[in-house]
């Protein structure tokens, strides 16, 4: 115990001399006119500024889902805005509004409705897709882009390549952007989308 005691004293002396000797340095120096050290100052975190930006994209990959299929409710969604694209994708997945087949429609039956052609109800694609587009509006959020404002500039599908030997995967890509006032969007759904635009008319005014 006694070296204890004799270790702690040697060190809390040295401590003691220790800030001695320095507040010495410091009156020495201020005596000879020496500025005191500043010390430095923090450095700020740098703010992380969003680029400036008028659409946003969202893409899915490998998604177990038709390619052909894909195809043609893109065909159906381009030049939407995303609230009327969201609502035909909700209908399609309740069985209520087909989506009319124009490319692949070999061996398709027809549906209800004046003109409406092939279709069909591809209600798996259709739940994969609107994760796709939920997706590129919230990466629109995150831009400062204006949510109510959105429409589907761009959706296209590719067929991905196989993981394994079975097995049919798609890459979906939609690129989504801010409609511009005195602008006229380019609607995908003029020539080839009047048909699910009265189906869903049809449907909204039935339920109200």
């Amino acid at each position: 115990m006694g070296a204890d005691k004799l270790e702690s004293m040697q060190e809390k002396a040295k401590e003691k001399f220790e800030e001695k000797a320095k507040e010495k340095r410091v009156a020495e120096a201020e005596a000879a006119g020496v500025p005191k050290e500043e010390k430095p100052k923090p450095k700020k975190k740098a703010e992380i500024k969003k680029p400036v930006v008028s659409e946003a994209m969202g893409r899915g990959e490998y998604m177990p889902v038709s390619t052909k299929e894909s195809v043609e409710v893109s065909r159906a969604l381009r030049g939407k805005t995303v609230e009327k694209a969201n609502r035909i994708l909700e209908l399609v997945q309740k069985h209520e509004v087909p989506i009319r087949y124009y490319r692949f429609n070999k061996e398709v039956p027809h549906r209800k409705g004046r003109g409406f052609g092939a279709g069909r109800f591809p209600m798996k694609t259709a739940k994969f897709i609107q994760g796709v587009l939920n997706n590129a509006v919230a990466n629109a959020k995150y831009l400062n882009l204006d949510a109510d404002k959105l429409y589907i500039k761009s959706i296209f599908a590719n067929r991905g390549m196989p993981k394994q030997r079975q097995g049919r995967y798609t890459h979906l890509t939609i690129i989504v952007a801010e409609e511009e006032e005195g602008k006229s969007r380019r609607s995908g759904g003029k020539r080839h989308g009047s048909e699910n635009k009265r189906h869903v008319k049809t449907k909204v005014e039935a339920k109200k």
